[in-house]
């Protein structure tokens, strides 16, 4: 019996030592990392997570303080970097992009919802995908798209004009932006009309419940965690059935689409400009080893329905927090558009028409400025570099975040923090900014494949908008920043609305 209590208690030991080994000894005084200067970690559980994630204004406070290679502690203060070197951001996002991965055990949850699509595809397999996609993408294929990002703004438009008709003023708009952005994906992307401004739709619904359920320490923890423990999703508690019933509905419409395409395909009928039908039509043409598998083409359809819709929703929503914010801003949108587009029953604009309106572009450019569709990319070194003198060993996790990197003053002068749109018609200032210090879309080879229908889609839901309503604060409602998993209007985007008269 004793040989047994000493071997448990040798056992206890080993494993106490062990974790005392990774969470504090191995941290702190043996990575190479600790040359690098940075914050002293706020918790062996989770680093400098919690501020990274929360508090820009304390990171930007380390910059001044640390430099622009900063040494911090992630979940279990685990070291890791945080670049705003530009000329180390061009390094790991062009010039060597495909040394630096996307963190395996950080992508389980996002996998499980976006598809292992181009977004997560790595090396070979996304040099290929995205060599085989470009062409879905072309100048000419965009401006296609318009008239569907029109006829769904004048939907939107009317069911919120509906509203202000039967006398509410105090409109919830997040429900009504995501819906109208999923519809529009639905139809430029696959040619399949979801209906889900005008009706209930499961796809809407799992959307609903994997982006907007309330935070909670438990859910942030299983989001994070399930990455290195997957069988945590295994355990039966609500968060997790919702989560996996959400992903479910994502899998199986996505798998629908490409099989109703594929049927079409096989009876000659495949002729749409969507992009799904694109992509089917140029696959048929490769050769074997350049194809894309079923798979593959179910996975970018989810990307699609993720990145497509979601994140374009939610920027639109802070265009519209910032405008009601600052109605004067709000004003010289509205006098641009109306002057572009007298007549607002007959809005109706071009390709080029949308991206010629200077005001517009910079309310764009501003919106996505202070809130990036991503806050932050992590990538994993494959192999040891050398950062500003620094050795940084392989598998060392390496985070740009954007949303600090956009509100450094010396790029951006001393209003940095502040949503300014004229900023953009600065010439002392835009020749400061370069696709490495403003990174919207990432840049390079990892560059948002759909930026451009992206940013065409916001011009012109963005514009319908303002050109119909005047949106202004609920007075008492008080919408906060909420960065996980998204980051977004919190609880929602509720806004006052009435209708332009003229």
């Amino acid at each position: 019996m004793l040989d047994l209590i000493s071997l448990v208690s040798f056992f206890i030991l080993v494993i106490i030592g062990w974790i005392t080994y990774k969470i504090y000894i191995w941290p702190v005084y043996i990575t190479p990392l600790r040359k690098i200067p940075g914050p002293p970690s706020e918790s062996l559980f989770y680093g400098n997570f919690k501020t990274i994630m929360t508090e820009e204004r304390t990171c930007l406070k380390w910059v001044q303080k640390y430099g622009n290679i900063i040494k911090h502690h992630e979940i279990l203060n685990q070291p890791a970097l945080l670049i705003l070197d530009t000329k180390i951001i061009q390094d790991i996002l062009l010039n060597h992009v495909y040394d630096f991965i996307r963190p395996p055990y950080m992508l389980a949850d996002a996998i499980a919802i976006a598809g292992r699509g181009l977004v997560f595809a790595e090396g070979e397999n996304h040099k290929r995908q995205r060599k085989m996609m470009n062409p879905a993408f072309i100048h000419n294929n965009i401006k296609e798209m318009v008239p569907t990002f029109i006829r769904v703004a004048f939907t939107l438009k009317s069911l919120i004009e509906d509203k202000v008709n039967l006398g509410e003023s105090e409109i919830n708009l997040t429900s009504y932006l995501s819906k109208a952005t999923l519809d529009v994906i639905g139809l430029v992307g696959f040619n399949y009309d979801f209906n889900s401004l005008t009706s209930s739709n499961e796809l809407a619904e799992a959307y609903e419940s994997l982006t907007n359920a309330p935070n909670s320490a438990l859910r942030i923890g299983i989001n994070y965690f399930s990455s290195f423990i997957p069988s945590i999703r295994e355990i039966p508690i609500d968060i997790n059935k919702q989560f996996k019933n959400g992903c479910a509905v994502i899998d199986r419409v996505s798998k629908k689409l490409v099989e109703e395409k594929y049927k079409a395909a096989e009876s000659g009928e495949l002729k749409g400009k969507d992009l799904l039908s694109l992509l089917i039509n140029i696959n048929k043409t490769l050769p074997i080893e350049e194809k894309m598998t079923d798979n593959e083409l179910k996975y970018q359809i989810m990307t699609f329905l993720l990145a497509g819709h979601e994140t374009t929703s939610i920027t639109i929503s802070w265009a519209l927090y910032y405008l009601s914010k600052y109605p004067h801003m709000q004003d010289l949108l509205r006098e641009e558009v109306v002057k572009a587009f007298p007549d607002k029953s007959k809005f109706n604009p071009t390709f080029d028409e949308i991206n010629s309106l200077e005001y517009l572009n910079c309310v764009v450019k501003e919106t996505l400025r202070l809130n990036p569709p991503v806050l932050v990319t992590s990538r994993l070194s494959t192999k040891d570099e050398v950062f500003g003198g620094y050795h940084v060993p392989k598998n060392t996790v390496i985070m740009i975040p954007f949303s600090i990197l956009h509100r450094l003053p010396e790029i951006w002068g001393p209003t940095a923090a502040e949503f300014d749109p004229k900023r953009w018609l600065d010439p002392s200032l835009i020749k400061n900014v370069t696709n490495f210090n403003y990174l919207p879309f990432l840049a390079g080879t990892r560059a948002c494949i759909g930026n451009k229908v992206a940013l065409t889609e916001f011009k012109i839901l963005l514009s319908m908008l303002i050109r119909n309503f005047v949106f202004k604060p609920i007075e008492g409602f008080n919408i906060k920043r909420r960065f996980i998993p998204l980051d977004k209007p919190d609880p929602y985007l509720g806004l006052s609305v009435s209708k332009v008269e003229n």
